[in-house]
């Protein structure tokens, strides 16, 4: 078995809430738990072969097939007797697969993730050659208080692309993948707490077609047409991670997230002067542009603005969302022609698992 997918994004909350403050780690207080919708990722999982009878004496050996495996994270509360539950249907809407997924109990404001379990024989003999959009469910059962509570609801569009046919092995074949192209413009912004509470610096994630491990991506944070600050690729501040595909621009997504070390939001560490040449954005409000080099070429440009706070300012997508979670959704433009395949209308219809942003549109 050889896994198409390695891998995470974005999510749903069904909870009602205040709209989230940037100021606190704690954004809104829920009754229950909530999804972060951007991180919800589904991702497919492929055979090497495909039993179009589960009772079948053996299966066909020269036909891939897959099955779907999904993602995601939230916040707490989660109590005890909970379970996540996700199912998926076939494009007809006739059930196909359900998958009982690990859960664990989280207390009020702790983050948790969920991921299907791994795929078994069991599985194999569900697997399909299926293309097309296939709906899904992310539910939360709680035997202890009888209550089972649908917390998102989406559709996954599946298509294929040829392998490289000068491999023998993959000759006539058919490479499956879900389409992510509707991550590619939006990017995600915030002062991230996890270098530092007190001085949090500026982070940013952004996806790229036909983009994996070791992809060389610059990132520029410009203000007034001048570059105030730069991640290279070669530096330790990039996070790369091949989210989806097996190289193929067809069939490849990556997720990258930069983090601008020397752009801080604010200081309130008790010693100012641990944090030498740091431009920070409390002292700088205004209009800034990030710009993304792919191969030494523009790629990517995202504008935004900052508050007196040092905080990026909502444009009301994350709180008109229910996004959850500290973090801003901003438009980014696509430049250039290096993801190849790309469908610029997809944010349109395919956000979300087919739950466009409202309030969101794209460069």
């Amino acid at each position: 078995m050889r896994s198409i997918l390695l891998g995470l994004v974005l999510l749903a909350s069904v909870v009602a809430a205040a709209p989230p403050s940037h100021t606190s780690a704690k954004p809104f207080v829920a009754t229950g738990p909530v999804i972060l919708k951007r991180t919800i990722y589904v991702y497919n999982y492929r055979f090497l072969r495909y039993w179009p009878n589960p009772k079948a004496a053996e299966p066909q050996y020269n036909t891939w097939s897959w099955v779907p495996r999904i993602e995601f994270e939230l916040i707490g509360p989660v109590p005890g007797g909970s379970q996540w539950v996700v199912d998926f249907q076939k494009p007809d809407g006739s059930p196909w697969i359900s998958y009982k997924c690990k859960t664990d109990e989280l207390g009020d404001d702790e983050l948790g993730k969920v991921e299907s379990p791994f795929s078994t024989d069991e599985d194999e003999k569900k697997a399909i050659t299926q293309t097309g959009l296939f709906p899904f469910k992310i539910r939360l059962k709680n035997a202890l208080a009888g209550t089972d509570t649908v917390m998102f609801e989406g559709k996954a569009k599946v298509g294929t692309y040829p392998p490289d046919q000068a491999i023998p092995e993959y000759k006539g074949k058919r490479e499956f993948f879900v389409d992510q192209d509707w991550r590619l413009p939006m990017a995600v912004i915030w002062l991230n707490p996890t270098f530092d509470e007190n001085v949090p610096p500026l982070s940013v994630t952004m996806w790229f077609r036909g983009a994996g491990n070791g992809a060389k991506l610059d990132a520029f944070l410009v203000r007034n047409g001048q570059p105030i600050a730069t991640v290279e690729s070669t530096g330790n501040n990039l996070e790369g991670e091949l989210k989806t595909g097996v190289g193929d621009p067809m069939g490849t997504w990556g997720r990258f997230t930069w983090t601008f070390v020397k752009v801080r939001g604010f200081n309130k560490d008790t010693s100012a002067s641990r944090y030498p040449d740091v431009f920070y954005l409390d002292k700088n409000p205004g209009d800034y542009e990030l710009r993304v080099l792919r191969n030494g070429k523009l790629a990517r440009v995202a504008k935004f603005n900052v508050g007196a706070d040092g905080w990026p300012n909502d444009n009301g997508v994350a709180a008109n969302n229910k996004m959850g979670g500290i973090r801003r959704i901003i438009p980014v433009q696509i430049v250039g022609d290096q993801d190849i395949g790309y469908n610029p209308l997809a944010w349109k219809t395919d956000t979300l698992y087919g739950n466009p942003l409202t309030g969101f549109t794209a460069p």
